[in-house]
């Protein structure tokens, strides 16, 4: 039978050539981070995700001692560009503040389109990180407003 007569092909293709998108561990986080929330308080997710950023970011805050705001800002826009949503950011950059703008979090837009409710605590995954990044900086950092049905959000760092 011609079926089992045939040649065999082989593929060979790597991660990497694939599109990265990951909008789904955006709704893995969120349950982490509820998770420790409702059994450890408000103090124990900001711990969390001080940590985390101080230790996963180590590369961005090392880049930023060197480079200041312009890495942060770089860092943002690649994120953005990541995420294909790079006309929701605005940066505005001047020698002493980084200010930032988001029209909309993708990582919300793409909650409300498959029906997750953001836990109270999402908002820390900038507010924090934001404050961890500037603390390690010597910076100060400031979250300027937020808004939980669309991730909408202003936000600083600044030189003290």
């Amino acid at each position: 039978m011609e079926l089992f007569n045939m040649a065999k092909h082989v593929m060979d293709r790597k991660a990497a050539d694939n599109k990265y998108l990951h909008r789904d561990f955006h709704t893995g986080f969120d349950i982490g981070v509820a998770y420790i929330g409702e059994r450890y308080g408000d103090n124990a997710v900001k711990e969390y995700l001080r940590n985390f950023t101080v230790y996963y970011y180590s590369p961005l805050i090392e880049k930023a001692k060197k480079q200041g705001f312009d890495a942060i800002a770089d860092h943002l826009r690649n994120i953005y560009e990541i995420e294909e949503t790079p006309e929701a950011l605005t940066i505005e950059q001047t020698e002493k503040e980084l200010k930032v703008g988001v029209s909309a979090c993708p990582a919300v837009t793409y909650f409300n389109k498959t029906g997750h409710t953001p836990s109270k605590w999402y908002v820390e995954a900038t507010a924090t990180w934001g404050e961890a990044l500037a603390d390690a900086l010597d910076y100060g950092f400031e979250m300027i407003s937020y808004e939980p049905s669309t991730g909408k959000a202003a936000y600083r760092f600044f030189k003290r």
